[in-house]
């Protein structure tokens, strides 16, 4: 056949393409198992957690929680301050003033460690990478969000030398 004469389609248009996905079979099956292999990877890092620990609450909004709402809320950090950080963190939770719940600050930076504790601490496997960013809690944000606390919180004039209201 040459240059000038004119090209007949196919007899059959399915087989020749047939026969055009054919030659690509092997990359197609590569591919194939690539994804199989990225999405077995994607679904390990999405159920990390899954049955190993919590998934973080949702950060409270402080500063449109009112009454029984904002209560729980802050009854709930008490119990992980009560529980968790006094005793454990030492000398990091000592600087923690006791008005800390009336801070909206604290109680962010409150909030934030405990969720991060939460996910770090209350699992059932502690793999390599779980145990470098317990470290890296430990050492880097642990230390720097207790000076967060202590500078809002410690000898606050407002609440550290309340005075009794007057009555009414």
């Amino acid at each position: 056949m040459t240059a000038d004469q004119p090209q007949l389609p196919p007899a059959d248009p399915l087989a020749e393409l047939a026969a055009v996905v054919g030659c690509h079979t092997d990359e197609l099956a590569q591919l194939s198992s690539r994804y199989t292999e990225v999405r077995t990877d994607l679904d390990a890092l999405l159920a990390d957690n899954a049955g190993k620990g919590t998934v973080p609450l949702p950060a409270p909004r402080w500063h449109d929680l009112e009454g029984e709402a904002r209560d729980e809320a802050i009854a709930r950090l008490r119990g992980w301050v009560e529980t968790v950080f006094r005793p454990v963190y030492g000398h990091l939770a000592a600087n923690l003033g006791p008005c800390w719940a009336e801070h909206d600050l604290a109680l962010v930076v409150v909030d934030h460690l405990s969720e991060t504790w939460a996910v770090l601490f209350a699992r059932e496997t502690r793999p390599q990478r779980v145990l470098s960013a317990q470290m890296e809690f430990l050492l880097r944000y642990m230390p720097a969000a207790a000076d967060m606390l202590r500078a809002e919180t410690y000898g606050c004039r407002d609440h550290s030398q309340r005075r009794p209201r007057a009555a009414s």
